[in-house]
């Protein structure tokens, strides 16, 4: 179907990159996902379609509801922006993708939907792992917004 105007139009992706007592989770990808087959990355999820009224906080719910399905843990209130990307899948889809920084609040990880194995990490094991595309990039924004934001809190005490 087509649009007026012809317009055409991105899936929207959002992750997360929960942080647990210094530790963050990755999550290895199935052998039979369309893009990053196999490869370890970030939990999220694409934002579907939905109901009139529950279009508020479309962002934190897709996200909460991904995490939970692929590696049921849940996150606490409050996602922190880290930033956005865009890019076009294997299949010829263009996706833009929204990272959020996100705590742990309960649940003990495990494979669940879209997922074979979870591990909590450190940033400095990142090259222990095969990753797919931006989970590095992830680690580096979510470190510089610590950084800036650490820095804030100490001028404030």
């Amino acid at each position: 179907m087509g649009t007026k105007d012809k317009a055409r139009f991105h899936i929207v992706l959002v992750q997360g990159i929960i942080e647990k007592e210094g530790k963050y989770l990755i999550a290895q990808r199935s052998f039979t996902e369309v893009q990053s087959a196999g490869l370890w990355s970030l939990p999220g999820g694409k934002i579907e379609i939905v109901k009139t009224e529950d279009l508020y906080n479309i962002f934190e719910d897709t996200l909460k509801k991904e995490i939970k399905e692929e590696v049921n843990v849940d996150i606490k209130k409050g996602l922190e922006y880290l930033q956005s990307w865009s890019f076009v899948r294997v299949d010829g889809a263009s996706v833009v993708g929204s990272l959020f920084l996100c705590r742990w609040l309960s649940g003990i990880a495990k494979p669940c939907e879209d997922s074979i194995n979870v591990r909590w990490i450190y940033p400095d094991e990142l090259s222990h792992y095969q990753l797919a595309g931006g989970v590095e990039a992830a680690f580096k924004a979510v470190s510089k917004y610590l950084a800036k934001h650490s820095k804030k809190d100490n001028l404030d005490q």
